[in-house]
């Protein structure tokens, strides 16, 4: 439920570290409730998570919040963007103590051409990402929520993060009334 990318940000570590390139790179935190990127608003940087937890989100026209993804230490912030040069598709908010790095776009970029082992690591990463909302659009779609909660609720027990019910509402694409009927159903068939 968590994505992680360890490989992109044990490349950021190198990167900051190296004379030629760690000038073009800085850190910024940011506490819980925080938000990095605001839906529609125009970005000019790019952010790789150093240490923490973050959501993704789309906030639709009837103002409900629909929560894409969980992305927590390697994963990037604002490439789409910077890649399509267009406004934020959606908002990053921390859940947990968050670090990430920032470069500018033109810094992305300039790192997505002339440094082989980032694009293709960054490349790499997209597609993942792609391919795993797919799948989870797809399963929302084949399966009942009663199925998909289960399997939920254990992949939030094994990676130790408590999420509230409004994130695992958003994340289902449900009201937080219809999570707590799914919960009390599920706790009556265990019984």
């Amino acid at each position: 439920m968590i994505t992680t990318n360890l490989q992109l940000r044990n490349l950021m570590e190198e990167l900051t570290g190296n004379e030629s390139t760690g000038n073009a790179i800085t850190l910024r935190t940011l506490q819980p409730k925080q938000r990095l990127i605001v839906q529609d608003q125009a970005l000019q940087s790019v952010y790789i998570i150093r240490s923490g937890v973050t959501k993704c989100f789309i906030t639709e026209n009837n103002e409900r919040d629909y929560i894409l993804d969980f992305l927590g230490e390697g994963e990037i912030l604002g490439e789409i963007e910077a890649i399509r040069h267009t406004r934020a598709t959606c908002t990053i908010e921390a859940i947990t103590p968050l670090t990430v790095y920032t470069m500018s776009s033109v810094q992305f970029h300039h790192f997505f051409k002339t440094l082989p082992t980032f694009g293709s690591v960054v490349l790499e990463l997209i597609a993942t990402r792609l391919a795993r909302i797919s799948e989870k659009a797809a399963r929302q779609q084949l399966y009942t929520l009663s199925e998909i909660l289960p399997q939920l609720l254990s992949a939030l027990e094994s990676q130790q993060i408590t999420f509230t019910k409004q994130d695992l509402s958003e994340y289902l694409g449900i009201s937080v009334r219809s999570l707590n009927r799914l919960l009390k159903d599920a706790d009556n068939t265990t019984i």
